[in-house]
């Protein structure tokens, strides 16, 4: 396995969790922890066999609320000016440069309180290291919409020059299977097997809505691409194909990707 670097740029920003980890814990554990203690606490002598349930289920349920708060305090990413570093009750769990971020896959989801009220967007971001090694970024943390557009423009800027050093040289890039990127044409695999191809000439606009990237063709009613969390490296994808249309206005720009939620 290929040896990988912890980075050591200096610290950018630090995003800890948010409460309301801690609130569930107390709600759902000490709260009920306390509740049984007590209860158990008030039986009479003659109902001992019910003391002892009681009293173990009370004091189980109130340290493990003690320490879901504890680890929730630990939870924490720092940004480095090269990297990102993931932090927790057992210490540091991940670091990983930006460079070293093959593959980032990003979904956006709208929360809602009864399927109708918004509140608030969850951002997932998964990161591959170039050994296959999934690291996933805690969805709670304070300003979670920051950070993930620190971690998408961090890390495309990092793999673009290379990205497009292989375009130029007449190589193809590849966004898992869903995309093909090349310096005459995008492909997107179609829904039965094979690819669809359109000259970069030809496409009419690029869109990313509901979580969903469509290319549209010239002269045809008919978009192709796929969901935003299929396709790993999306953000490098629009920044290569803005880099190699002759009208980069057709193509969104990366922040505007991110409004775009499911």
């Amino acid at each position: 396995m290929e040896g990988l670097h912890v980075p050591k740029g200096e610290i950018a920003a630090t995003h800890p969790a948010t409460r309301a980890g801690r609130v569930l814990a107390v709600l759902m554990m000490v709260v009920p922890g306390m509740v049984l203690v007590a209860f158990a606490s008030d039986l009479p002598d003659l109902d001992a066999d019910a003391r002892l349930p009681a009293m173990a289920g009370g004091l189980t349920l109130l340290l493990l609320g003690l320490l879901a708060i504890v680890q929730q305090a630990c939870t924490k990413v720092v940004v480095r000016t090269d990297g990102i570093e993931r932090w927790g009750l057992r210490g540091r769990l991940w670091a990983l440069r930006w460079a070293d971020m093959a593959q980032l896959r990003y979904r956006a989801v709208k929360k809602r309180i009864s399927f109708l009220i918004p509140s608030g967007t969850s951002f997932y971001l998964t990161l591959t290291d170039p050994n296959g090694r999934r690291h996933k970024l805690p969805t709670n943390m304070k300003g979670m919409d920051v950070l993930a557009e620190r971690v998408t423009e961090q890390q495309t800027r990092a793999l673009f020059a290379e990205a497009r050093a292989v375009i130029d040289r007449g190589g193809e890039v590849r966004f898992g299977a869903s995309l093909v990127l090349d310096r005459e044409k995008v492909s997107a695999r179609k829904l039965f097997g094979g690819f669809r191809s359109c000259g970069l000439a030809e496409i009419e606009k690029v869109t990313v809505d509901g979580g969903f990237l469509r290319i549209r063709q010239k002269g045809t009613e008919v978009a192709f691409g796929g969901s935003l969390a299929a396709i790993p490296n999306v953000f490098l994808f629009l920044r290569l194909l803005e880099a190699l249309v002759a009208r980069p206005s057709v193509v969104p720009h990366h922040r505007d990707v991110r409004t775009h939620v499911a």
